[in-house]
């Protein structure tokens, strides 16, 4: 095992795998080897046999949510959206704070224009990182798709006092207050905008 390790390190992969190979069939139970199998693959950057050995883990570790997500970033590479979102959403279900996985979700319903859904992840996004910007955005914006109109204007404002100087927060609410008729307020956002 520690050679095969030692062999992964030195980026001797083809011997690594031979290594690890050889204790699987040895020791056939043992999640350690497949993960290592599998991470071996992903390091080579062979996802078809990745996927493969993350499955066989998978079949012994089924709750395992980083294995869930690890195969969720595999089939999103080779662009099987389907699996990959059964197996982000199974790591999510099993432990909701990989922010990947709640990024890659949130985005894959705002791809696929509901709004709704997108909204439960930033959500959860914003408190799991409540000082990362990027997600208070993608919850406003989301009430704004949904033509909650007063609740969007609400984050943004919010979004605003925590964040003066965010060019993009401001440029969405003269936006929405455009959206709204709300003519002195988009004034006063476009002056601070322009400042």
């Amino acid at each position: 095992y520690n050679l095969g390790l030692v062999c992964k390190d030195l980026k001797s992969y083809d011997e690594a795998i031979s290594l690890f190979k050889k204790l699987q069939s040895l020791i056939p139970e043992s999640t350690e080897v497949l993960y290592q199998l599998a991470n071996i693959f992903v390091k080579n950057e062979d996802n078809h046999n990745a996927i493969d050995w993350y499955n066989r883990l998978l079949t012994r570790v089924p709750t395992d949510p980083t294995v869930l997500y690890n195969l969720g970033t595999l089939y999103a590479k080779e662009s099987d959206e389907t699996q990959a979102y059964n197996m982000y959403l199974e790591s999510y279900r099993y432990y909701p704070v990989i922010m990947e996985a709640v990024s890659w979700l949130g985005l894959y319903f705002v791809k696929n224009e509901i709004y709704e859904k997108a909204l439960q992840y930033f959500e959860r996004a914003t408190l799991i990182q409540p000082k990362e910007i990027e997600w208070q955005l993608m919850v406003a914006s989301c009430h704004r798709r949904i033509g909650a109109y007063q609740q969007a204007k609400k984050c943004y404002e919010d979004i605003h006092v925590k964040y003066p100087e965010n060019t993009e927060c401001l440029k969405y609410l003269v936006q929405i207050c455009t959206e709204l008729g709300l003519k002195k307020e988009k004034k006063s956002y476009s002056k601070k905008l322009v400042k």
